[in-house]
């Protein structure tokens, strides 16, 4: 039956009002400001490199035009720049050039030939190939060269003048150049620079989302192992006891439901990522555990009170994935483990006589152990697991404190 509803008036006004007062759009996260920042950045760079070269470029027929060269001199002058600067911005602009010398040579021809019809005065030119040796050769090499074109220009310049106004021409010219020179080494390099930091942020990145993945995946394994294989045991319990003991099948439920709700919450606890095993809370699981599959534990504790939380959150895990391998790939009927201190270090110890699948050591032994090696040995200490020669198998987890 479809019941009619009328909404009042008022009812839609506050509804409206309400809608109104909502933001259109999301809010940015810091990931996303911090992208866009990068991002205006990288066009602001790209920008002033891009205006010091047509700047650069301006100050070029500046000087060398007094405004009384007829057109097709002004007009040729122009075009030799137009050709300089993209020259410079395709070959050199980015402060890299896989081919550096071609755009070398194409600099100096524009930088040289011009002046055969624009005078001596266009050597200012050079400007464009003192910021390119600059970008390509070493300090070494790049300073004494970028100094001899900056000389040569002054000289040219200064040569053809009187010897009163040959001084100030010469050196103004060489001034010219030197500072056309850094100013194009300068945008270029802070584009290159801002490239690199723009690489080194997409690599950040990457890795971030490796470690976080292999985080995840190794939280998921070294919780749930346990639980699951605990849950998976009172089930058959469950099973076994149903109809000839119930009330001992409704004890063993009410402890399975225990064990899931708990598993619910590692589960929770890893995806918010600040999941952190308690020793004492495994130590007293894995007995349990343990007890249900039918081994026979033996438990030893000693002087880990004091244990830093990172020391003892491995050795947890550690405990937990060592007895997860008891449970699920051996065939022992007892099991003994011991955690103690001693001399600045911290010891952890899991023996059973089921060897089964553990012949093969850590490296084949699934992930668990290889995910609890790289774990130990991130904290400095040593992790080992191998059968012994008595049948028997032996799991030593050592971690400096």
């Amino acid at each position: 039956m479809v019941v009619p509803v009328r909404i009042s008036g008022v009812g839609l006004a506050a509804r409206t009002v309400a809608a109104a007062d909502e933001p259109d759009e999301p809010e940015e996260t810091p990931a996303a400001v911090a992208a866009r920042g990068q991002r205006d950045f990288r066009h602001l760079v790209t920008g002033a490199r891009f205006v010091a070269a047509v700047a650069v470029g301006l100050l070029v027929p500046a000087f060398t035009l007094t405004g009384r060269e007829p057109w097709p001199a002004q007009l040729s002058a122009a075009g030799y720049t137009a050709a300089l600067v993209v020259v410079y911005l395709a070959g050199l602009g980015r402060g890299r050039a896989r081919r550096p010398v071609p755009a070398l040579i194409l600099l100096a021809a524009l930088s040289g030939l011009p002046m055969l019809q624009l005078g001596v005065r266009w050597a200012v030119a050079s400007g464009f190939l003192a910021g390119g040796v600059l970008l390509v050769a070493r300090p070494a090499r790049a300073v004494p060269a970028v100094v001899l074109v900056c000389l040569a220009a002054g000289l040219l310049v200064a040569l053809p003048e009187p010897p009163v106004a040959a001084v100030f021409d010469g050196l103004t010219a060489a001034a010219v150049t030197a500072v056309a020179g850094a100013a194009l080494f300068g945008s270029a390099t802070a584009a290159r620079l801002v490239a690199e930091r723009e690489a080194e942020v997409h690599e950040l990145k990457r890795r971030t989302v490796a470690e976080e993945r292999r985080r995840f995946s190794r939280d998921m394994h070294d919780l749930l192992g346990l639980s699951l294989s605990a849950i998976t045991l009172k089930g058959e319990l469950v099973n076994r006891l149903v109809l000839t003991r119930p009330a001992a099948a409704k004890e063993e439920l009410a402890e399975l439901l225990v064990m899931s709700r708990r598993a619910l919450a590692d589960v929770r606890a890893v995806a918010a990522g600040y999941r952190e095993l308690s020793l004492d809370d495994e130590c007293r699981a894995v007995v349990d555990v343990l007890t249900a599959a039918g081994v026979r534990v033996t438990s030893s504790r000693a002087g880990t009170g004091d244990l830093p939380p990172r020391v003892a959150g491995t050795l947890a895990a550690v405990l937990r994935e060592g007895v997860t391998n008891v449970v699920r790939h051996s065939s022992a009927t007892w099991c003994a483990f011991s955690v103690s201190t001693s001399d600045g270090t911290a010891w952890l110890e899991i023996v059973n006589d089921g060897v089964g699948a553990f012949a093969g050591g850590p490296a084949g032994s699934g992930s668990g152990l290889v995910n609890l090696a790289r774990r130990v040995e991130a904290l400095g200490g040593r992790f080992t697991a191998a059968a012994e020669p008595d049948g028997t198998h032996r799991l030593v987890a050592e971690i400096p404190v």
